[in-house]
């Protein structure tokens, strides 16, 4: 338990940190490795909605083996199912502001997306109604 990986990570994380010389090669705009830098906090800002699901299907199976009501089970799975029909404006916004380009293609993209949300939310509430009744 002492060496799971968020451990390693944290005392590796303490160590650039607390070590002049690495912190300045490593972070900050004009460090010659800001990429590294740069990278782990891009993975870093995708653990929010990767422990979001995890959490989610969790519950579910949770749900599932505790005997709750068979309709909370069924509200359970058309959230998590919903949430793949909806537009990814967020991350198409991120990705363009991250980058600074294309932001002009994105409002394109993005109205596209809005324009055929009404579809998929309609054909994925459909066939999950199909699929419980």
């Amino acid at each position: 338990m002492l060496f799971a990986p968020s451990t390693i990570a944290t005392i590796i994380g303490l160590f650039i940190g607390i070590v002049s010389p690495i912190r300045k090669i490593m972070i900050g705009d004009s460090a010659p490795l800001r990429v590294i830098e740069s990278s782990a906090s891009l993975l870093g800002e995708a653990t929010v909605p990767s422990m979001t699901l995890i959490v989610g299907a969790n519950l579910l199976r949770g749900l599932k083996t505790s005997g709750v009501g068979l309709w909370v089970v069924i509200g359970v799975q058309f959230v998590l199912l919903i949430q793949y029909a909806l537009p990814s404006a967020m991350t198409i916004g991120t990705i363009t502001q991250l980058f600074e380009v294309g932001e002009s293609e994105c409002s394109v993209i993005m109205l596209w997306n809005y324009a055929l949300a009404s579809v998929s939310l309609t054909l994925w509430s459909t066939y999950f109604m199909w699929l419980v009744s």
